[in-house]
């Protein structure tokens, strides 16, 4: 490791250490009504004991390790600030639980459920924050031409050139090329073609020059299948010289898939995702879900008590109409929406298909002769899909997310990449929802498929709030 890599590295120990214990003290300060920030008196009135002071000793050295093996000090160049917000969140809980278990012992008082929830709030906030003060700040350099890594790509050419193009153009990675080692597209087991070279050729250069350059870094980009040549002697030569190896392999699936690593007893296993990968942000949206949900069946407890009795007064059948809808990788579950048809509805639905007015397979009649009077009032309002709220809460469904399909519909899906938006779960509202209020199939599947490639938690807060204006104005779907 360079000199001045391995003094930034122990600067930020030092740092992460002292954010802990800031984190420590605040927490304490919080507990004992803000003593510690008083004074020297109200210090040595905590009677900080040696036991205690070397126990916050070993603790923090404690912390230095779970902070390392959850690979925090790992280099994050290219990962998303999102791993690292989690990677922080594991470490905290894991510092954290011991605690909790050392509470059985004498003279553990002070270790209350207040302090430990504080000091679990307060380290988490603080790491975020300061990891993220340290992105922007390393961000800054990089532009400057400080903390740069030099890499070397090794791979066939269009696939080297198209990830130096990509290194180059994120100046915010630091990364600062320094040769490209070409392998000529058709070339296979060391053989040669035009200008490339064989894969023992693009071997003895890198070894040339590993042995003159100072390199930190080596991608292999090419094709996954065509790798082989050249990954296990990369794998060796990187090895022998202590130089990183970054496999940047193109993958023969849809611009849209997502790959990760994870590992399956110690070996790496290359996942391949149509929908958002599991992190943090979806354990956020599940928390929404959740809040949400209770708060909005706890708020609109009277209006289900007055639409029910409307229904009933409306027409003959029952309150609720539960239908088999397909979900998260096409499971089944029952959405709950108030009945707005009349009763027996869906044994009528053979004899209406010839009705139908919607494109692709879902079925809609605009004046469809099952709909009750109050359910063309429900449905105007959208008031009729409140009790899916119930289904949020349950986990089958979130507040945002592709509508879910009835089972007769999914069943006529022809088109392959149409059946991607099963990849996340349904929601009550969607993106092409709050746009228009009777899309054609196709604008709604490609609206589908725009809210899954572009994910985040502040699109669905975005839909979310222009959710019940679209309702209200009477532009929103229903």
């Amino acid at each position: 490791m360079a000199p001045r890599r391995k003094a930034l590295l122990t600067l930020l120990k030092l740092t992460d250490l002292a954010v802990v214990t800031a984190a420590l003290v605040t927490a304490v300060s919080f507990v004992t009504g803000g003593a510690m920030l008083r004074g020297a008196p109200s210090v040595l009135e905590m009677r900080l004991s040696l036991r205690r002071f070397l126990f916050a000793g070993a603790y923090l050295v404690t912390w230095h390790f779970i902070l390392k093996l959850r690979g925090l000090y790992n280099s994050y160049r290219l990962s998303p600030a999102s791993r690292e917000l989690r990677d922080i969140s594991i470490a905290v809980v894991i510092a954290v639980a011991p605690l909790l278990m050392l509470r059985v012992l004498p003279g553990t008082e002070h270790l209350t459920e207040k302090f430990l929830a504080i000091f679990a709030l307060v380290s988490f906030a603080a790491l975020a924050v300061e990891r993220r003060a340290l992105r922007a700040v390393a961000r800054r350099l990089r532009g400057y031409g400080r903390n740069l890594r030099d890499v070397v790509i090794v791979g066939d050419e269009s696939s080297a050139l198209d990830a130096a193009v990509k290194l180059v153009q994120r100046e915010g990675l630091g990364y600062r090329v320094i040769d490209i080692l070409g392998l000529e597209s058709s070339t296979t087991n060391g053989a040669t073609n035009g200008n490339g070279h064989g894969a023992q050729n693009v071997i003895g250069r890198l070894e040339e020059v590993l042995a003159k350059e100072p390199i930190d870094e080596v991608f292999l980009a090419m094709p996954l299948d065509r790798t082989q040549p050249l990954l296990q002697p990369l794998i060796s030569l990187c090895e022998e010289q202590g130089t990183t190896l970054r496999v940047v392999a193109s993958l023969a699936v849809l611009d849209w898939s997502r790959a990760a690593v994870d590992t399956l007893a110690g070996q790496p296993v290359l996942t391949i995702s149509s929908g958002p990968p599991d992190s943090l942000r979806l354990v956020v949206k599940r928390v929404i879900d959740l809040s949400l949900s209770t708060a909005g069946l706890v708020l609109f407890l009277p209006l289900f008590v007055a639409i029910a009795i409307a229904i009933k007064f409306d027409s003959k059948g029952p309150i609720f109409f539960a239908q088999d809808r397909v979900g998260l990788n096409r499971r089944r579950f029952k959405a709950l929406k108030f009945r707005t048809m009349v009763d027996g509805a869906e044994l009528l639905q053979p004899g209406l298909e010839p009705l139908n007015e919607a494109e692709g397979p879902v079925f809609k009649i605009e004046a469809d002769p099952r709909v009750t009077r109050l359910g063309r009032l429900l449905r105007r309002l959208s008031l009729d899909e409140l009790p899916q709220l119930a289904n949020v809460l349950i986990g089958d469904m979130s507040l945002v997310g592709p509508r879910p399909l009835p089972v007769r519909d999914v069943n006529r899906i022809d088109v392959r990449w149409h059946k991607r938006r099963f990849s996340v779960k349904p929601g009550i509202t969607c993106l092409w929802q709050i746009n228009s209020r009777a899309p054609k199939f196709d604008e709604w599947i490609r609206s589908d498929m725009e809210y899954i490639d572009n994910w985040s938690l502040a699109l669905d807060l975005k839909i979310l709030a222009k959710t019940l204006p679209a309702v209200i104005s009477g532009q929103g779907a229903h």
